[in-house]
């Protein structure tokens, strides 16, 4: 009996990924400037910045279930973690709300940024012969991405 179908893994596209991780940085940007202009900001207006953040954390979660349908080995480790992309959603009527300390936030904001930079990198890079290594690399900045996005999913 022939086959008509192999199960066999699909390249990525280095250059989805990369405008795939791009986007992810410019959400996590937006929402790293909207906090911080919230701590300087009266009631009305950090309530607003509040609001303006919590939208660009659920796009940049909108832009890491593209990835992770992308990129298999991302999807594998979120799961591993237990972390699955209809958790991330809050519903419609439950407002995001920020406990902890704001700078811990803003830090861990500018670690997942330059995570996805890392990937960025990574992906920009063809027939490297260090392509072990990098392999290696991708692998730990998966593990890692995914328990910085934890930490600010539970400070959330």
């Amino acid at each position: 009996m022939k086959k008509i179908f192999s199960r066999r893994s699909v390249a990525i596209d280095p250059t989805h990924m990369i405008t795939l991780h791009q986007e992810a940085i410019e959400q996590l940007e937006l929402m790293h400037t909207a906090l911080t202009a919230a701590e300087q900001a009266n009631d009305g207006t950090n309530d607003a910045l509040n609001s303006m953040a919590e939208h660009h954390w659920e796009a940049y979660l909108d832009v890491l279930h593209m990835i992770c349908l992308h990129d298999e080995n991302f999807a594998a480790v979120m799961k591993k973690h237990g972390f699955k992309m209809q958790e991330c959603e809050s519903p419609d009527g439950d407002q995001r709300q920020f406990y902890g300390s704001r700078q811990l936030v803003l830090a861990l904001l500018l670690g997942l940024i330059r995570r996805h930079r890392r990937f960025t990198y990574f992906y920009s890079l063809r027939a490297n012969p260090m392509g072990d290594y990098i392999k290696e690399s991708v692998a730990m900045e998966r593990e890692h991405t995914v328990e910085i996005i934890g930490m600010v999913q539970n400070m959330m």
